[in-house]
Formats: structure tokens, sequence, C-alpha cells
């Protein structure tokens, strides 16, 4: 990992940690379109104007307050949040308005909500991601602003909710009009007085296909790096509204808020002042062992590759009931690709687990094993999830589920065990091992285990199949496509796995399909804070091919070779 590289890790982790609060969400989203100030007509606050039909009666100290957007300092705040599902996982993201208008209608001292109208301007939408933005609003359009750009909600009937559901106090019975489309709804929500000021919290789910909510124009695949998303149709609507025809009401929620947002971003920068130090320590450690791998090329003479072994089996010392088979490939001179061996099979769980679970150093002291944590040099315990969809236990299914540093501080390990340098494949020489073996199988199933044919779980989760359980390539070279899919370096700054996994359709697997790392997409659901540098939640299907210098393996031949 190069030091750009380590300062662009700690960047992106620092910036997922401040924005881990969802207080902080609503400042940060992107900015929505133009706005013209439509909804600035609405009436203004007066005690004799209607709300949804229903007239106020002063007699009875009838109070009606206008409603306007937390974000222009009002006090009432719509969001909501969405989700698509990608064979990585499940990828959520959140939005808001910024213009907001309407009016509840309520007696304070009897503690009723007599009716509820709330208008929302659609142009004035915003995601917690640009590219999210520009693509709803503008580039597919799956508002129909043109023809309808507000919506609204109007409610005009108020009960109080049956006792044995505590999680809200009434029930608001109202019309939810969006594109047009109006469809009745009841709103579970939970209301609260104090003095002449009213808090109504609610949420609800809307589906989108019910009010059409879908690209309009310039529909795209929303393919990429080979995933296909698929976008959920239900829609999780979140309003609070802090209503009082006193002004610092307002202003003393918007306090609050920013109390919320102070604390999480202290949390944040402490937990990145942790990661700097960590980060620093992984990358003075990866110069040291550049520096030392130059040692060892430089003292080591010219390899004479015809005299080296075709193939050989490796073993670890600790546990060398598990092999680990390689096949010398040759390199083209043109390409600028030196020969190297290859593994012929994926890293199964049984080629990682004394590795993974620190076996090697039963009896250490315990800060002895923390402290190579802390450095990125053992990973810590996989958690509940995924393992039970990456099948631990089976010894023979390949190891996956694993971060980039997982990877390579696995290949440090195994070379300081066996005295060969391993080493992940670059991009390059995976794609010549790929098409020396035949390129894409045209006979995938096989061949290759994909979505089409890995067995589901308990839980209807693909599962890996067995290593070498399909046939070999022309090489000998199992699992080339499908499976796990496999860690690469040499892409420039992006972490990438190539060839497919058992988590992609057949037909989007190609000598062409790239997945990029992402940790909020592949870790998404992960259930600690802070997520794990080493394991993903909902992206299990990363894994390694192991690559072997011939330099080393002239330097210290193995004793199994031919």
């Amino acid at each position: 990992m190069s030091r750009k590289r380590t300062a662009a890790l700690v960047a992106v982790l620092g910036i997922n940690f401040a924005l881990a609060g969802g207080a902080i969400m609503l400042a940060n989203l992107n900015k929505p379109l133009a706005y013209d100030g439509s909804l600035d007509a609405y009436p203004s606050n007066s005690q004799s104007d209607a709300v949804a039909g229903v007239m106020a009666d002063p007699a009875s100290g009838d109070l009606r307050v206008t409603l306007k957007a937390a974000q222009q300092g009002g006090n009432t705040r719509v969001s909501f949040t969405c989700g698509k599902s990608t064979p990585a996982g499940r990828e959520v993201h959140e939005g808001t308005w910024d213009q907001i208008a309407g009016a509840v209608l309520y007696r304070p001292e009897s503690g009723q909500l007599l009716a509820v109208e709330a208008v929302f301007d659609t142009r004035s939408l915003r995601t917690d991601a640009q590219g999210l933005t520009n693509t709803v609003t503008a580039k597919e359009k799956w508002f129909d602003i043109d023809n309808h750009p507000g919506a609204t909600f109007t409610c005009s009937s108020v009960t109080p909710a049956d006792a044995a559901t505590p999680s809200h106090t009434h029930d608001l019975t109202g019309t939810f009009t969006l594109n047009g489309i109006s469809h009745g709804l009841t709103i579970p929500a939970r209301l609260s007085f104090a003095g002449q000021g009213i808090t109504i919290d609610a949420s609800f789910t809307i589906l989108r296909s019910e009010y059409k909510v879908q690209k309009r124009e310039n529909s795209i695949a929303g393919s990429l790096g080979g995933v296909v998303s698929k976008v959920e149709d239900e829609v999780e609507l979140t309003v609070r509204v802090n209503a009082s025809p006193d002004p610092t009401a307002a202003l003393a929620d918007l306090a609050q808020l920013l109390e919320e947002q102070k604390e999480q971003l202290r949390i944040a920068s402490v937990e990145i002042g942790r990661l700097k130090g960590l980060e620093g320590r992984i990358s003075r450690a990866e110069d040291e062992m550049q520096r030392l791998a130059q040692l060892r090329v430089t003292s080591v003479p010219a390899v004479e590759i015809n005299k080296l072994p075709s193939r050989f089996t490796d073993k670890v010392p600790s546990y060398e009931q598990v092999p680990i088979d390689m096949v010398l490939i040759p390199g083209d001179p043109a390409k600028g690709i030196e020969p190297f061996y290859i593994c012929t099979t994926e890293v199964t769980w049984g080629m990682l687990d004394k590795w993974m679970y620190v076996g090697d150093l039963d009896g250490q002291p315990r800060p002895v094993v923390t402290k190579l944590i802390d450095e990125g040099l053992r990973p810590t315990p996989l958690f509940e999830e995924p393992a039970q969809f990456v099948e631990v236990k089976r010894k023979n299914k390949p190891a996956v589920a694993m971060a980039m540093l997982t990877a390579k501080s696995y290949c440090k390990w195994l070379s300081e065990q066996t005295g060969r340098t391993y080493r992940l494949p670059t991009l390059q020489e995976w794609m010549h091992v790929a098409e020396l073996g035949g390129g894409r199988p045209t006979d995938l199933d096989a061949y290759a285990w994909h979505l089409g044919n890995a067995e589901p779980n308990e839980k209807d989760k693909p599962i890996s199949g067995t290593v070498a359980s399909k046939l070999p390539n022309k090489l000998g070279i199992y699992d080339m496509f499908g499976n796990a899919a496999e860690w690469v370096t040499g892409t420039g700054e992006d972490e990438v796995v190539v060839g497919g996994s058992f988590q992609t359709p057949a037909e989007e697997i190609t000598l062409e399909w790239r997945s990029v790392a992402s940790l909020d997409v592949w870790s998404a659901n992960y259930p600690q804070f802070p997520k794990s540098r080493f394991w993903y939640s909902d992206f299990y299907c990363a894994g390694i091919r192991l690559i072997c210098e011939p330099a080393s393996v002239a330097a210290n031949p193995p004793k199994d070779s031919q």
C-alpha cells in the first residue's frame, strides 16, 4: 500500500465515521435543483385559516402554525430512506426535501391535533450521494417534476391509537399525493404537547410503484464494475414537526440537533486519530517489507527458468496436512510479464485457519496477538454475519469475505512460514493466466460456480462451491472464473476483485468483470462501530489466488516438486 493509498484510505475512513450518526446526515446532503420559491405563496400563519378543510375555532384556543423546512431554520424535517439490492449486498441511501410548506391546526389546552397539511417541493430533493441526486431529479427524472412539482399530505382525521400499540399515540388518516397520484393512508404518529407547542414524530412506508416514482428518460442499466442493482419498491419516510407560535421552539429543536452533531463529530475525530496511527504503522511496516524484498531480489542471481520445477507443492510447517499446489506460468516479454508460479486453486479455509485464528501462536500472551491485529498483520475474528454464509468450517471451500488488507497480510505470513515469496497477482498477470487457459469457457456451468448454479443455504443465500470441483482450464487451474472473486494489484489506486463469483449471474462473468471495493456498500450492515478493516459483512465473496516468485523458489527449492 503506497503512502498515497494509505492517506486516501484514512481520509475515506474518516469521512465514513464522520457520517456515521444519523443526526449528521442532513448537514451533508448534496445540493438540490434550483428552487423558484413557489411554496412561499402558501397562506401565512393565521388562526382564521383552514387546514385541510378544518377551520380553527379561536374560542376553543385553536392554534394554526405554518410549517417550514428545518434546513431553512423552520420547524419541520421530512427525510426518507430507500435501498437497492446488488450481488454485493443491500445499499441504503437517505435523503430529504429542502423546501416545505403547510400548517398544523391543534388545540393545546386539551392536547388535540385537529388537522395537518404538508407540502414539499420535489425539486428541492437531496440525497446522500451527488450522483444519485442528479440521476433521480435530472438525468432520469424519477419524479414528474415538470407536471407535478409539489407533493402533499392532507389529514383531517386524528384518532387515539390502540393502547396495545405503545410505539405511537395517534393514527393520522388522510391522503398522500405524489406525481399527481393520490392514495389514502393512515400514519402512526407520536404526539406530545408542551405549553403552546406540539411535537409530531411519525415514520411510515410507501411503495414507489403506487406513485410511479420511476425512471422516465435517459434510463441506464444501473450497473458498475459488473454489479447490477435493483431498486427496492419500499421507501420509508420520517417526519418530525416541532410547531409552536413561539419561533424559539424551532430554534431549540435545531440546537438539540447541533449538539447531537457535535457529539458524533467528537467520536469520529477520536476514531480518525486512532486510525491514522494504525495506518502509519502499517505504512512503515510495508516500507520495510519492500526494502527487504528488494534486498532479497538483488542478492539472488538471475533465475534460469528452464531449471525450475514446472510444479511444486508447498506446505506450512505448522500444519503440513494442507497442501498448496503451484504451477509455473510462462511470461510474455512483449507485454513485460515475467514468469511466475500461480496456485491451482483459490486459498481455502483449510489453508487460512491457523493464521486466521492465530493457531501458530498458541501460548503467546494476548498483548502479542493484539499488537499483530492493531498493525494489520492478523485479522480480527470473523463475526457471525457473514460467517454462516461463507462456511468457515468447510475447509475445502474458498476463504472469502476478506478485505485486501487480510489477503496481503496472509501472503506476508505465508512467505515467512515457507521461505518463499508469496503475493497477490497483478491484474495483468491474472488476465495473462485466464487468456492462456482458454479465456471464458463456453460451457460456464462445467467450469465455474456462479449465481445460476451455486447452492443456497437455509436462508436462501448463495454459497460458494468446493474448490477444484469443476473442470480446470487448459493450464490445470481451477475456478479462474466464478466461486471466489479474486483480489488483484496493479490497478492504480482502486482495490479490485476480478473473475466474478458465486454471487455473479453467469451472463455477467467475463474477462473484463471487475468490482471495486467499497466499505460503505460491502459492509453496509456491519454490526459494530468502527467497521472491520479485515472482513466484509455484505460482499462475502472476495478471496485469494496466490502467486509465488520464481527467484524465491530457486533460492529455497521446495521438497515436493517436479
